[in-house]
């Protein structure tokens, strides 16, 4: 009888325990298809197409793919040693060193302002959080109208002066315009990740810090800084990461007729108008512009994680 219900209760944790891991497979199927499809297969296909060109089959509909070697990495890389990528870098590196030197500092001081409850905090969690509602296509367009119409519209009432339209007047008048949307768009999703985890603190370890005559901007520094680290560095490494895919929404606001350009932004538009074989109205092609991501790439990675690697060692430490 003993080992009947012994049998009975094995045979009942064995169907749970299969279903449990029916329902895992299941969880993670998804996942793991997209991670496998649009990272795997598709950094793969980059890479093979890197060495490949298209050529189209005369008088039959299709392609053939021929191994051409370097060749496509020779024509990225004397795009990038050229006076044109440089000025597109430039326009990039200015953006990451804003973002890191300004929108990151700011960040964190107005996000421990939040996380310590002071006046009007509330106020200023709802209005940052208040852009993501909208498309990123909605505040464009409304912000270009506003830039474009309103402000010179405001201005010729004012005192009868006519202003151009800082959006097209010239290249850095329009980068400069672009830049301050995307800093106040970045400022709002810093501040609201870094309260997040500000928040998070043990309140005890702030009282304990209080009652041993730390003041606010002690604890700032010395308590809420070195509690978030880990995550001020994600922002670092992951702005890092993007500097030349960072389009700064400029696609967004003048499609592929942007004047000021980063390297991100001219990556996209080439990618929008290009083809296989070099017939559409971009430079490059699929394969080239495939190499000159790996270039990239290759370039990115070590810089990255070294660097990560010397924020976490020798940035605040919580202990």
């Amino acid at each position: 009888m003993a080992a009947t219900t012994l049998q009975k209760r094995n045979i009942v944790k064995n169907k749970r325990e299969r279903k449990r891991l029916i329902f895992y497979i299941c969880m993670f199927a998804l996942p793991l298809l997209q991670f496998a499809i649009f990272y795997v297969y598709v950094n793969l296909n980059s890479l093979l197409m890197s060495f490949e060109k298209f050529v189209p089959i005369e008088g039959e509909t299709g392609y053939q793919t021929v191994f051409v070697g370097f060749e496509n990495y020779i024509k990225a890389f004397q795009f990038i040693f050229s006076p044109m990528c440089g000025e597109m870098i430039k326009y990039s590196l200015i953006f990451l060193g804003i973002n890191l030197f300004v929108v990151t500092p700011f960040g964190l001081l107005f996000s421990f302002y939040i996380a310590k409850k002071f006046r009007l905090a509330g106020f200023f969690r709802v209005m940052l959080y208040l852009p993501s509602v909208l498309s990123a296509i909605v505040l464009a367009i409304l912000y270009h109208h506003m830039v474009s119409d309103i402000v010179p519209y405001v201005v010729k009432q004012i005192n009868g002066t006519v202003i151009p339209d800082p959006m097209s007047v010239s290249q850095e008048s329009q980068f400069r315009m672009v830049l301050l949307y995307n800093l106040f768009l970045a400022f709002g999703t810093n501040t609201m990740l870094y309260t997040g985890a500000m928040t998070d603190i043990n309140p005890s370890l702030i009282e304990s810090s209080r009652l041993d005559g730390a003041n606010s901007f002690q604890q700032f520094i010395h308590i809420y800084v070195p509690m978030i680290w880990p995550t001020v560095v994600t922002f670092i490494v992951t702005g890092l990461a993007g500097v030349f895919i960072e389009q700064m929404q400029l696609y967004s606001f003048f499609s592929n007729n942007a004047m000021a350009r980063t390297f991100g932004y001219f990556f996209y538009s080439q990618s929008s108008m290009s083809s296989m074989f070099g017939t559409g109205s971009a430079m490059f092609t699929y394969s080239e512009l495939s190499a000159m991501g790996i270039i990239i790439t290759v370039f990115l990675v070590p810089v990255v994680l070294i660097i990560r690697k010397l924020l976490l060692k020798y940035g605040p430490s919580a202990h």
